[in-house]
C-alpha cells in the first residue's frame, strides 16, 4: 500500500485539490457500507462536505472518498451479515483504478488531524492518480518528517497547537517543528 500523509486546514487543501483536478477531471465517491445503491458523488473537491473539519476524533474514522477519473464506473461490492441485512460496500477492492482520500481536519477547533491519500492497487491509473496528488502537495506544502504540511497548518503548529493522528494520542507522538 502506498500512502501520503498531510496536515491541512481547509484553505490549505483547496488549492491542492484544484491543482490535482486541473490536469484531468476526477470524481470523489463516498466510501463505506450502504443499505442501498444510493451514494454521494462529487465532481470537485470544493463540494466535499465538511472539508477541513474532522468527522471523528481519530484520522482512521474520518470521512473518506474514492477518487477516480470522472468517467469511471464505480463498482459496488455486496456484503453479507449475520443478521441477514445485506449491505453494499464502496471501496478499492472492486475499484482498483482509484485512490482513497481523507482530508482529516480540525477536531473541536483545537487539534488538527492528518489527512491522507492512499492506494492498495498497483494499477497504472491508480499509481498515476497518486503521483498527480503528490505533485500538487509538493507544489504548495512543506515536508516535515513523514508528512506534507500546508502553510496554515504550519502556522497552527508554530502557534503551539496539536497536529496528530488522534485526539486521544499522547502529545509526545504529535508532529513537532524540527529545529
Amino acid at each position: 500500500m502506498k500512502q501520503i500523509g498531510f496536515f491541512a486546514l481547509k484553505d490549505d487543501i483547496l488549492p491542492v485539490l484544484k491543482d490535482f483536478e486541473a490536469t484531468a477531471a476526477v470524481k470523489y465517491v463516498s466510501t463505506g457500507a450502504f443499505n442501498s445503491p444510493n451514494y454521494s458523488i462529487f465532481s470537485q473537491g470544493t463540494a466535499l462536505p465538511n472539508l477541513g473539519t474532522a468527522t471523528s476524533a481519530s484520522t482512521i474514522n474520518c470521512t473518506s472518498f474514492l477518487v477516480c477519473v470522472a468517467d469511471a464506473e464505480v463498482n459496488l461490492r455486496a456484503l453479507s451479515s449475520i443478521d441477514g441485512k445485506n449491505r453494499l460496500s464502496i471501496d478499492q477492492l472492486n475499484n482498483p483504478d482509484t485512490i482513497t482520500f481523507s482530508a482529516g481536519g480540525l477536531w473541536n477547533n483545537e487539534i488538527l488531524l492528518h489527512g491522507r491519500v492512499a492506494t492498495a492497487s498497483q494499477s497504472k491509473l491508480s499509481q498515476a492518480l497518486m503521483r498527480r496528488f503528490q505533485a500538487a502537495l509538493r507544489k504548495r506544502f512543506v515536508k516535515l518528517k513523514a508528512f506534507y504540511v500546508g502553510p496554515q497548518a504550519l502556522a497552527f503548529l508554530k502557534d503551539g497547537r496539536r497536529l496528530t493522528i488522534s485526539a486521544q494520542s499522547p502529545q509526545e507522538f504529535d508532529l513537532k517543528v524540527v529545529s
